[in-house]
């Protein structure tokens, strides 16, 4: 990430770049990483990830999209409500009322 300044790109992507970190070293990496990606003029990031801690910092410039699949998939897809759930996160976020 210090080196990313020296070279342009229009976008970076970032595969797992938490595997194997213990939880305070993940935070720690995702805050940097947050403060990158929403900085001005900076790139876009993907970060590709199966998992993230929970209570992560994110920005307002951030848009999160969760993909979700496998053989954990409930067969009744419509059982799934992501507005539903996106709603009650940032209910408990304090974001909204």
């Amino acid at each position: 990430m210090a080196l990313q300044s020296l070279a342009r790109a229009p976008f970076r992507v970032v595969d797992e770049i938490n595997q194997g970190m213990d939880p305070r070293n993940e935070r720690m990496v995702h805050e940097r990483m947050v403060h990158i990606a929403c900085s001005e003029n900076t790139s876009q990031y993907f970060l590709i990830t199966p998992k993230l801690l929970s209570g992560l910092k994110y920005h307002e410039r951030m848009a999160v999209h969760t993909i979700y699949s496998g053989e954990t998939m409930p067969e009744d897809n419509n059982s799934l409500d992501f507005g539903r759930l996106a709603d009650l996160a940032l209910r408990v976020a304090g974001k909204v009322n």
